[in-house]
């Protein structure tokens, strides 16, 4: 090993965790390393060629006035002190860049993306500019790496730039050439930022289906008595039990839909849809929070047909009625909760057919009670008060318990 740049390192790196550098070093404590506790072999009588490189090593430092130490009666540092008006020698000679430097690269790159219009990443650049104004490390695992930085925004604007349903390993294609790249490599790390930085309440699992990327094609499950007319056909969608399943890439052929029944019910989970058997009902299935294409076929059968009511039934906990309110917000369609109240969660909640809230679900629900979901105010302080949400799917367990 090499001691005189391990010692020299070490030293740096207390240097740079008490941030001096930002410091008046005339009042600051001492820069000091436990030469015995950081080289246990170094006091091994066993080992002399340990304790005579350590000492060459230390020797070498002192005599180019990078630290101070003195031996014991028995020629054995304790401690060495890192003289820190040397502290700028210390980085040439170790060729590493000090946090200042570090922090004025991430700067440049910041900038290139100054100009940005889109408000996540807006949002993104800022924080972090604010960051490295104060010598901070970048979270998620970022710190001081301008070149991952760098790498990482501009996934992130490319990311936030897919207007339409993108599938994972296409867009690692174009943007690295590479199939697997994006999975391998940012996937974590994005999903992360995406997910903290989001205004939206998404579960991080469906953020990047939020921002229309998926591992596979994503289909809309209709069933009920309704007609799909394309240009030259027409879908009976009534003559199918279970209903039809549209990838999101045929909903852009649809000419005109034709409700027959008197509610549209939108669908959050996949095994409620196919339990749902609501009379004159249309069910479409969501898989949680609607994209762009989805979005486009529950307005265009809004348009088609407003005489019809509108409802959503999803799972009664908060990112139930947050997907409910994203609704609402973006097609701008009047739903309405269906089986979400109070007296279904409190029958639910009696058969023991619930989950206990997580501290995320305590945390989301007391910031948005009084807010965005002030509406669903009654059923949120239920889960409160008894510690409880509630799956659809619970609702068939109910039946199936032979419950009420």
């Amino acid at each position: 090993m090499d001691y005189y740049r391990d010692i020299l390192s070490r030293l740096i790196d207390i240097y740079e965790r008490r941030k001096i550098f930002a410091k008046d070093t005339s009042k600051v404590r001492a820069i000091t390393l436990d030469i015995k506790k950081a080289y246990p072999e170094y006091v091994n009588r066993y080992n002399h060629k340990v304790y005579k490189d350590i000492n060459v090593a230390v020797d070498s430092l002192v005599a180019d006035g990078y630290v101070t130490s003195d031996k014991d009666s028995s020629g054995v540092y304790s401690r060495v002190k890192l003289q820190l008006d040397c502290a700028p020698q210390c980085y040439k000679k170790l060729r590493r860049n000090s946090i200042p430097e570090k922090c004025e690269n991430i700067r440049k790159v910041l900038s290139n993306y100054k100009k940005c219009e889109e408000p996540v990443l807006k949002t993104i650049i800022d924080n972090w500019f604010e960051d490295i104004k104060e010598y901070k490390k970048i979270a998620y695992d970022l710190k001081y790496d301008d070149e991952r930085i760098e790498e990482i925004l501009n996934v992130l604007q490319a990311i936030l730039k897919l207007d339409k349903e993108t599938y994972i390993r296409n867009f690692s294609t174009a943007l690295f050439k590479d199939s697997k790249k994006f999975q391998k490599e940012y996937r974590h790390v994005v999903e992360s930022i995406l997910y903290d930085y989001t205004e939206e309440i998404v579960k991080k699992e469906g953020i990047l289906e939020y921002y229309n990327l998926y591992e596979n094609p994503t289909y809309v499950l209709i069933k009920g008595d309704a007609v799909i007319k394309y240009e030259s056909s027409l879908i009976e969608v009534a003559e199918m039990t279970d209903g039809i399943a549209l990838s999101n890439a045929s909903l852009d052929g649809i000419n005109e839909i034709a409700v027959r029944a008197g509610r549209v019910i939108t669908v959050e989970n996949l095994t409620t849809y196919y339990d749902s058997d609501e009379d004159d009902a249309v069910h479409i299935y969501l898989g949680g929070y609607h994209n762009y294409s989805k979005q486009k076929l529950l307005e265009k059968t809004y348009n088609d047909n407003k005489d019809v009511g509108y409802y959503h039934k999803g799972d009664i906990d908060v990112y139930g009625f947050l997907i409910l309110e994203s609704l609402r917000e973006k097609t701008k369609i009047p739903f309405e909760p269906l089986m979400m109240d109070v007296s279904t969660l409190e029958k639910i909640y009696k058969a023991g057919l619930y989950k206990e809230l997580t501290a995320t679900d305590v945390k989301v629900i007391k910031n948005q009670i009084n807010e965005k979901l002030i509406e669903y105010k009654d059923v949120l302080q239920y889960m409160l008060d008894n510690n409880c949400k509630v799956e659809q799917e619970s609702l068939k367990a109910l039946e199936i318990m032979g419950e009420n």
